[in-house]
C-alpha cells in the first residue's frame, strides 16, 4: 500500500483532467465522469511513473485500477496498455449497458432508444416504443410506470404513471444503461429498474455525421396471408397502399473555435444532433356513409328498413296511451326537412358511396371503401455543452427537444370541420433540460450538482372551434365556440345512430412539468466511500378541457313508433330520420367551472456507504428517505368521496366533498434500505447479491381524477313517460342554466342515479414498495467473453389499485332468495351508496411476486464483432 501517490486521469477525447491522491491504505477514488475512453497516471517520490492508456469506462460503472509501481526515480516510466474490464467487482448491482455506436447501427424501430429495452434480461413486453412512450414494458416483473428514467443524471418520466419518457435520439447517445435490482441509495423514482442515459459530448476533433434512412412500399415485405402487396392496385386503392418512411438525421460536435476570438480546445465543447422522422401509411377499410336515398328521405332500404314514424304527430289518446303516425312508404317528405339539417346537407360532410355494401333495417353496410390515411412527424433535437474551468470545477448544460404531429385517419366523413376525431391535429411535444457542475474540494470530497427541468404539453386542435357554427346553420341561443354535436359520441361511426361519424368533441391542453434539484457529496475516508445527497422535485400539471358549450342534441328514438306508455317500440326508428325532421329528444350543455392543476413535492435524502472491506471484498450499503407531499391542487379545486358524509341531493350517507387541501395523509415512513456484496475470490470469477427495498412515487392520479364537480351541466328533455319532441332544432334550446354552487362546483344533474359517479381516494393511501433481491455471478471467459449467471426476484407490496366500492357483496342474498329477486329487478336500489353509480376506490389492494433465472453471454468489441445472448425464465 503506497500512500499519498498522485493520480491523474485524462479523457483523451477531450483533455478533461481530474486529479486525487491516494489515502494511507493506497485507495482513491474519482467520480462524476463520463463514459469514454481515458489514461491514468501514478507518480510518487522514489517510484517510477506509471500511465496506464486505453482505459474504457461505460456509464454506471465502477471500475478498480489496481497497479503496482516499480522502485526508481520519477522521471522514469512504465507505460501499460490496459485491457477492457468485463468483471463487475465493486458493485451488488446487476444491468446491462449498450453503446452509442452499437445502437446507432442496430436496425431498431424508429430508432429511438427505448426500443432497446426489448435487448434488455428481465424485460418484457406487450407493445413497441412508439413516439418514446414505455407503455407495456416491464422490467422484472414490474408496472410499466415504475421504470425510472434518467437522461444526463435528471428525470425524464412524465407526471402521471411514468410511461411518458424524454426520447433521446440515437445518433447522440454515448451510451445507456439499464439496472436492474439492488439498486445503489442514489436512485429513486423507481420499483427496482432504472434507465440511464448518457448524451454524446464533442471532442477536441470536429465530427459530424448525416445519414438517411428510409423504406417505401416496394420495400415493405408481404405478410404470409396477404392478397396482394403493397404496390399493387386493387379495389378501392387504384394506386395500391401508400407505405412511406423516411427518417433524416445528422449531428456534428467538437471544440467551440471563435477564430481570433476563443480557442475552446481542451475546455469547451458541443454537440448537436438532429433527427426527423416522417411516416405515411393507409390500409384499405370498409365503412358506411348515408345513402343519396337517405338525404333525399327515403329510409325504406328495398323494404329492409325500420318502419319510421312522424314525431310532430306524437300524441296522448283519452285512455292514456300514446300514439305516433307512419311515415307513409317510410319516406320523409323533403319539405318537412329541418333549416338546420338542410344546411348540414348542403355542406355535405361526408364522402360519397362507392361500393354496393348492403343493407340492414337501420341503413347501409360497407358501402364506403376507402384508405384509412395516417400521418405522422417527429422532430427531435439534442444538444449538449461541456465546460473545464480546471482540474477541479467543471460544468455542463444538455438540452432534448421532441415535437410529434401529424394527422388522425378520417374514415368517412369528408370535411375536417364535422370530424373532430379523426381528422383533428393533436401535436405533443417535450423538452429536458439539465445544468451539472462539478467542484473537487480536495482529493477526498467530490460535490456534483443537477438542476433539471422536464416539460410535455399535449394539444387537442378541433377544427370547427371557434367558427360560430351555430350562427352558420342557424341554431339560436347557442354558444358558436364549437360545431353542435347531434349523434352520441360512443356510437358505431358507421352507423346512424352517430349520423355516420360526424359527433364532436372540444379541444383541450395538458402542460406537465418537472423541475428537480440534487446536490451529492462524496467523501473517501480510508476503505469507505461515502456518498450522500439531498433531491427535491417539483411536479405540476395545467390542464383545461372545452366540453360541450355549443349543445349535445340526440334525435333517436323521435321517429321510432310508441308503446303505450310512451317508450319506444324496439326495431323502429332511424336516428339519421329524426336529425333531418330535426325533432330534439335531448339537449345537454357542460361548462367547465375550472382547470385540472394538480401539484406535488417529493424530497428524499440518501447515505451510500462503498466499503472496500478487503481487496477481493466490497460492500454496498445504502439508506435512502422520501417524502412527498398528499395529492392536491392548486387553489384547493379537489374533489373526493367521503362514506361518512350526508349527500346534500338525497340525504344519505355517502357523498363528494371538496376539503379544499389534500385528499390523503403525509407517509412519513418511505424508509429504503440497500445492501449489497461483491467477492472477487478468484481472478476469473466475482459473485455479487444484493437486497433493495424501493418505494414507488404516488404522483398524480389518473388524467382530471378527484375532479367530480367541477364541470356544471344542463339537461332538458320531456318528464319520464311524455315522448313529446322538445322542441326543432331550428328553434333553439331554452336558455341554458347551470346549477352553480357558492363554493364553485355544480351538483349532480338528474334522477338517474346510476349515471352519477364518484372518486374515491383513501385518505390513508401510502407509497407502495418492493422488495427487490438478486444472486449473480460472473466468468471471463478470456479478455473479451463474459459469461453470468443471475437470479432475480421481487415482490410489490401495498400496490395502487382501483376497486368498485359500490357493489353488491359476493354474498349478498345468499340465504334470502326474495331478497336476491328484489335486488336483481332493481339492483340500484340495493347498492351499498343507491345515490351513485360507480365509486371506485383508489388504494393499496395490490400485490405482485416475480422470480427469474438468467443466463447471459456477452462478447465486447474487437476483431469487428460483439454480441450480448441470454435467456430468460421467469414467472
Amino acid at each position: 500500500m503506497v500512500p499519498q501517490v498522485a493520480v491523474t486521469l485524462v479523457n483523451t477525447n477531450t483533455n478533461f483532467q481530474f486529479s486525487t491522491v491516494t489515502n494511507s491504505d493506497g485507495l482513491f477514488r474519482i467520480q462524476s465522469l463520463q463514459p469514454g475512453p481515458y489514461r491514468i497516471s501514478f507518480e510518487a517520490t522514489g517510484f517510477k511513473r506509471l500511465i496506464r492508456e486505453n482505459i474504457d469506462l461505460r456509464v454506471g460503472d465502477t471500475l478498480p485500477i489496481d497497479v503496482t509501481l516499480e522502485v526508481g526515480s520519477v522521471t522514469d516510466s512504465v507505460e501499460v496498455a490496459a485491457q477492457a474490464q468485463l468483471l463487475e467487482t465493486e458493485t451488488s448491482a446487476t444491468g446491462s449497458v449498450m453503446e452509442g455506436e452499437l445502437l446507432h447501427k442496430l436496425p431498431l424501430y424508429q430508432r429511438y432508444i427505448n426500443s432497446t429495452l426489448a435487448l434488455v434480461p428481465g424485460m418484457t413486453t406487450d407493445g413497441y416504443a412508439y413516439g418514446g412512450c414505455i407503455c407495456g414494458y416491464h422490467l422484472a416483473g414490474q408496472r410499466s410506470g415504475h421504470l425510472g428514467i434518467f437522461e444526463d443524471g435528471v428525470v425524464g418520466n412524465d407526471q402521471f404513471d411514468g410511461t411518458g419518457t424524454i426520447k433521446p435520439i440515437q445518433n447522440s447517445v454515448s451510451e445507456v444503461k439499464v439496472l436492474t435490482t439492488a439498486l445503489p441509495a442514489e436512485y429513486g423514482h423507481s420499483a427496482g429498474g432504472v434507465i440511464n442515459v448518457v448524451k454524446k459530448t464533442g471532442t477536441n476533433e470536429l465530427h459530424g455525421l448525416a445519414s438517411e434512412f428510409g423504406r417505401t412500399r416496394r420495400m415493405q415485405h408481404r405478410l404470409f396471408f396477404d392478397k396482394y402487396r403493397n404496390s399493387q392496385p386493387r379495389a378501392g386503392s387504384p394506386d395500391g397502399q401508400q407505405v412511406q418512411f423516411q427518417l433524416p438525421e445528422a449531428n456534428v460536435g467538437g471544440p467551440v473555435v471563435i477564430p481570433k476570438l476563443y480557442n475552446g480546445r481542451n475546455k469547451t465543447f458541443f454537440f448537436f444532433g438532429y433527427q426527423k422522422l416522417i411516416e405515411k401509411k393507409a390500409a384499405g377499410q370498409f365503412g358506411a356513409v348515408p345513402t343519396p336515398d337517405m338525404k333525399n328521405g327515403d329510409f325504406s332500404f328495398g323494404g329492409l328498413g325500420n318502419q319510421i314514424f312522424d314525431p310532430t304527430t306524437t300524441r296522448q289518446l283519452a285512455n292514456g296511451n300514446w300514439v305516433r303516425d307512419p311515415f307513409p312508404g317510410n319516406i320523409v317528405p323533403l319539405s318537412r326537412f329541418d333549416p338546420v339539417a338542410q344546411k348540414v346537407l348542403q355542406l355535405d360532410p361526408w364522402k360519397a358511396p362507392n361500393n354496393p355494401g348492403t343493407f340492414n333495417s337501420d341503413g347501409p353496410v360497407d358501402n364506403l371503401l376507402f384508405d384509412e390515411k395516417s400521418r405522422t412527424f417527429f422532430e427531435d433535437y439534442s444538444g449538449r455543452i461541456d465546460q473545464q474551468f480546471s482540474s477541479k470545477f467543471k460544468i455542463y448544460w444538455s438540452y432534448t427537444y421532441n415535437h410529434e404531429s401529424g394527422l388522425g385517419r378520417q374514415r368517412n366523413v369528408r370535411l375536417k370541420d364535422f370530424d373532430a376525431f379523426e381528422g383533428n391535429l393533436s401535436p405533443f411535444t417535450q423538452q429536458n433540460y439539465s445544468l451539472g457542475k462539478t467542484y473537487i474540494f480536495s482529493p477526498t470530497m467530490i460535490n456534483d450538482a443537477r438542476l433539471g427541468f422536464f416539460r410535455n404539453r399535449y394539444d387537442t386542435f378541433v377544427p370547427s372551434y371557434k367558427k360560430n357554427y351555430a350562427q352558420i346553420l342557424g341554431i339560436p341561443n347557442v354558444s358558436g365556440d364549437l360545431l353542435p354535436s347531434f349523434a352520441d359520441n360512443g356510437a358505431d361511426k358507421f352507423s346512424a345512430d352517430s349520423l355516420y361519424g360526424i359527433p364532436v368533441s372540444g379541444p383541450s391542453r395538458s402542460i406537465g412539468e418537472t423541475l428537480s434539484l440534487r446536490d451529492d457529496l462524496t467523501k473517501i475516508h480510508g476503505a469507505h466511500a461515502f456518498k450522500m445527497g439531498y433531491e427535491v422535485l417539483r411536479h405540476r400539471l395545467n390542464a383545461t378541457v372545452t366540453g360541450h358549450p355549443s349543445g349535445d342534441f340526440r334525435f333517436d328514438g323521435m321517429t321510432a313508433g310508441l308503446q303505450t306508455d310512451g317508450n319506444p317500440v324496439p326495431g323502429t326508428g332511424n336516428t339519421f330520420a329524426g336529425f333531418l325532421v330535426g325533432s330534439v329528444r335531448q339537449a345537454m350543455f357542460d361548462e367547465e367551472l375550472a382547470s385540472w392543476l394538480p401539484r406535488s413535492w417529493i424530497q428524499s435524502f440518501y447515505f451510500q456507504d462503498d466499503w472496500k472491506f478487503s481487496p477481493r471484498l466490497t460492500l454496498n450499503l445504502g439508506l435512502r428517505y422520501s417524502n412527498e407531499s398528499p395529492f392536491d391542487t392548486k387553489y384547493g379545486k379537489v374533489s373526493n368521496f367521503d362514506p361518512t358524509a350526508i349527500d346534500d341531493l338525497t340525504g344519505r350517507t355517502g357523498a363528494i366533498v371538496h376539503p379544499g387541501t389534500g385528499v390523503n395523509h403525509r407517509y412519513n415512513k418511505n424508509f429504503q434500505p440497500r445492501v449489497g456484496v461483491a467477492w472477487h475470490p478468484w481472478l476469473k470469477w466475482v459473485f455479487r447479491g444484493g437486497f433493495a427495498l424501493n418505494t414507488v412515487d404516488i404522483k398524480f392520479p389518473q388524467f382530471r381524477a378527484q375532479f367530480d364537480e367541477y364541470v356544471a351541466n344542463a339537461n332538458q328533455q320531456r318528464p319520464p313517460g311524455d315522448p313529446r319532441p322538445l322542441y326543432q332544432i331550428s328553434h333553439g334550446p331554452d336558455p341554458v342554466v347551470f346549477n352553480i354552487r357558492p363554493n364553485g362546483t355544480s351538483p349532480f344533474l338528474g334522477s338517474n342515479y346510476d349515471a352519477r359517479s364518484a372518486g374515491w381516494y383513501d385518505r390513508n393511501l401510502r407509497n407502495p414498495y418492493v422488495l427487490n433481491w438478486n444472486l449473480s455471478t460472473q466468468y471471463e471467459i478470456n479478455s473479451n467473453l463474459l459469461l453470468e449467471l443471475s437470479y432475480q426476484a421481487s415482490a410489490g407490496v401495498g400496490l395502487i389499485e382501483q376497486w368498485q366500492a359500490n357493489a353488491f357483496p359476493l354474498d349478498f342474498g345468499k340465504n334470502d332468495p326474495a331478497l336476491r329477486a328484489a335486488a336483481f329487478a332493481a339492483p340500484q336500489n340495493f347498492r351499498p351508496y343507491p345515490q351513485f353509480g360507480d365509486v371506485l376506490i383508489r388504494s393499496n389492494f395490490g400485490h405482485s411476486t416475480f422470480h427469474s433465472g438468467t443466463v447471459k453471454l456477452e462478447k465486447r468489441y474487437s476483431r469487428g464483432l460483439t454480441f450480448t445472448t441470454f435467456y430468460t425464465f421467469s414467472k
